[in-house]
């Protein structure tokens, strides 16, 4: 978390906002922000959509609107972890967030928002995050949701550099500052 520990000299709990993309490899990304600046960051990510839109969604945006949308971003006290997989989705997406959730125990996560998709798959997800959580592999209390892109403007973000990144080239370059780590949850798959 060196990103956000410079910006930050207390220690803090941290709160994840969670997108995949798929490009070859299977690409989750996590948006971490320590709780103290979610309203300025949320109130600066409301004012990037433009007239009419209800959120953002990268692969939807022209190129240069999403080299505006990254240059902002990477202004604010944000910092994102890529995990990526080989495998196809589910068990991709399994290893990826469990990854995640190890990670959120030495993070001190104290929350994580994933943005829904199936119900099936949330529900399977939330019973993966309550296993997680007893057997230790995921912050004591963390607490879990699953919400629409319209309804977090964080999601956005994560959003935002898993397209990025999986684009490659100029666009991973573009969301290099961002990205603390990136995670083959292959390595130690569970």
């Amino acid at each position: 978390m060196k990103a956000l520990v410079e910006r930050h000299s207390t220690p803090m709990n941290l709160q994840a906002f969670v997108d995949e993309s798929q490009r070859g490899r299977y690409l989750v990304c996590a948006a971490l922000v320590a709780p103290r600046d979610l309203v300025g960051v949320r109130r600066d990510l409301r004012a990037m959509l433009l007239p009419g839109q209800r959120r953002l969604h990268f692969a939807h945006e022209r190129p240069q609107r999403r080299r505006s949308l990254l240059a902002k971003m990477a202004k604010l006290p944000i910092s994102t972890r890529m995990y990526t997989s080989i495998e196809k989705e589910p068990v991709a997406r399994r290893r990826c967030l469990a990854m995640l959730l190890r990670e959120l125990v030495i993070l001190k996560g104290e929350r994580i928002v994933i943005e829904r998709r199936e119900v099936s798959q949330d529900a399977r997800e939330r019973h993966q995050m309550a296993l997680a959580i007893q057997s230790g592999d995921a912050p004591a209390g963390l607490r879990y949701h699953h919400m629409g892109g319209h309804e977090e403007p964080l999601l956005w973000v994560a959003d935002a550099v898993a397209w990025a990144h999986g684009a490659g080239g100029e666009w991973r370059q573009r969301v290099s500052g961002l990205v603390e780590l990136v995670r083959d949850a292959d390595a130690q798959a569970i």
